[in-house]
């Protein structure tokens, strides 16, 4: 809680760290710490790799916080990444960062108390790599160490920046040599593993660690430690050499396991290996759930922190069936939503889960009703979509048009039988050659009053609507037919 105070406001903060250091201790100009950047390669070739790494070095004063801003030249190199895996940093005020378009990295990491105290411990380590030939020089623009003294003091004593030549690439001259055998090492760096807690980076709820090295030849014993700070050394001795060392009962928290060998007489570096321990279950204060049944959607608010590990993810069950899995950072201030539309009782389980796998439930009840389907208008038939008046008399406008097509049809097979008739008729008369004696005389008059007799009917017809073209062809044929007919009997009279 101190680190999250001291850098909540870093100008404020320093200015008073400054002002209780000066208040406390006068002015005190014994710095300690040094800031350096290492690179697994001095020389690169355009378009070379290269890891830069920046170490520190408390010089025996206990730290819990440092920052700097690294400035690079943005034509001659490019970060291909950043990386803050085996810092001696757990906590972070600033994620590591980088820009190619200015050139510069930046980080500002802590440790909790007792903080680190050490020669040798890594920061971030960056991967660059070369663009163009030329000197690529790595420098510290600003940076800071502070002390673990509560007071935050700048402990910074020296910086030292990096340079790396870029030159162009030359084919490599093969020349054979008897090669020379490696040196074998007097002191040798274990290599710790663990088959309980196999990442460094997972948390695990066994509290009972396995941790396992290989012991190289001539080693001749191996001190062993683990507690819960970076710094310190081995402590208990087992000779001869052991391989495989099992911590029971640890607390939760972060662990830190140190080995190291003795050869020839001499101990060796120390390896150190992370047990994340989290056996506890979260802790729920406070979930409510609620749903709203006239948009389907269910909400839920839940107050529920882990401590140690902290929350990894939520499962949300509806009756007894999974649902959704939903990360912790998706629950916004504790709350979520989400749709539920199967109608019925309904039972929900919220399921909080750490990062240990450790896990809390919650239950919760509501009604969902089903959703009513609009009753659909009842569809007018074809005769009701319509309807036509006369008068005082309504019809549907399927019979009117129906009854009209009838007339129509019957009117057509009228004038289609007259015509067929008439035809008949002046193929069996020639009124121009009938002989003038009495009996072609009645026939005359017998024809004449059949004409008569279909000519009334057009005419009749014509009153009532208007007649069509051919019918008015066939009422001026029968009335030229009439006329000649009239002649023909008058010619007959007069003979």
């Amino acid at each position: 809680m101190a680190f999250k105070k001291i850098t909540t406001n870093k100008v404020d903060c320093y200015v008073v760290i400054v002002a209780l250091s000066v208040f406390f201790f006068g002015f005190n100009s014994a710095h300690a710490a040094t800031l350096q950047i290492n690179s697994s390669s001095a020389t690169l070739s355009p378009g070379g790799i290269a890891t830069v790494s920046v170490v520190l070095n408390s010089e025996g004063v206990a730290i819990n916080n440092a920052e700097a801003k690294i400035v690079f030249p943005a034509d001659l190199l490019e970060v291909v990444s950043i990386s803050k895996g085996g810092s001696i940093f757990s906590l972070w005020v600033e994620e590591p960062a980088y820009s190619n378009g200015t050139g510069i990295i930046t980080f500002n990491g802590g440790i909790p108390a007792p903080g680190f105290t050490g020669s040798y411990g890594t920061a971030i380590s960056v991967v660059v790599k070369a663009k163009k030939t030329g000197q690529a020089d790595l420098i510290f623009s600003d940076a800071a160490v502070r002390a673990n003294d509560g007071l935050g003091t700048d402990v910074l004593r020296v910086t030292t920046g990096k340079t790396i030549s870029i030159i162009a690439k030359e084919e490599p001259i093969i020349i054979k040599e008897i090669p020379t055998p490696e040196p074998v090492p007097l002191i040798t760096t274990l290599q710790v593993t663990s088959p309980t807690h196999s990442s460094q980076e997972l948390w695990y709820t066994d509290d009972s660690p396995i941790f396992r090295w290989k012991v190289p030849a001539g080693v001749t014993a191996i001190q062993t430690g683990i507690d819960n700070t970076t710094s310190g050394s081995p402590r208990v001795t087992y000779s001869p050499a052991i391989n495989e060392k099992t911590v029971k009962d640890l607390e939760d928290g972060i662990w830190y396991f140190k080995v190291r060998a003795r050869k020839d007489g001499e101990w060796g570096p120390t390896s150190t290996y992370i047990a994340r321990i989290d056996t506890t279950i979260p802790k729920q204060n406070d979930v409510v759930f609620s749903y709203d049944d006239t948009k389907k959607v269910l909400h839920i608010n839940a107050d529920i922190i882990d401590e140690t590990s902290g929350l990894d993810h939520y499962e949300i069950y509806i009756n007894g069936s999974l649902l959704k899995k939903v990360p912790s950072g998706e629950f916004v201030g504790g709350s979520y939503s989400l749709a539920v539309h199967t109608p019925g009782d309904t039972t929900v389980k919220l399921v909080a889960v750490d990062r240990a796998g450790n896990s809390i439930e919650s239950f919760g009840a509501f009604k969902v009703t089903a959703v009513q389907e609009p009753t659909p208008e009842p569809v007018p038939s074809t005769n009701e979509r319509l309807l036509i008046t006369i008068g005082s008399f309504t019809i549907p406008a399927f019979y009117f048009i129906s009854i009209l097509l009838l007339i129509l049809v019957l009117l057509l097979l009228g004038a289609f039988k007259l015509g067929y008739h008439y035809g008949k008729l002046r193929n069996k008369l020639d009124v121009r050659t009938v002989l003038g004696n009495e009996d072609n005389t009645k026939m005359l008059l017998v024809v004449k009053k059949r004409l008569e007799k279909h000519l009334g009917v057009l005419q009749h017809t014509r009153h009532s609507r208007i007649l069509s073209k051919e019918e008015k062809d066939i009422k001026e044929a029968i009335e030229g037919d009439l006329d000649e007919l009239d002649q023909a009997i008058g010619e007959q009279k007069t003979e």
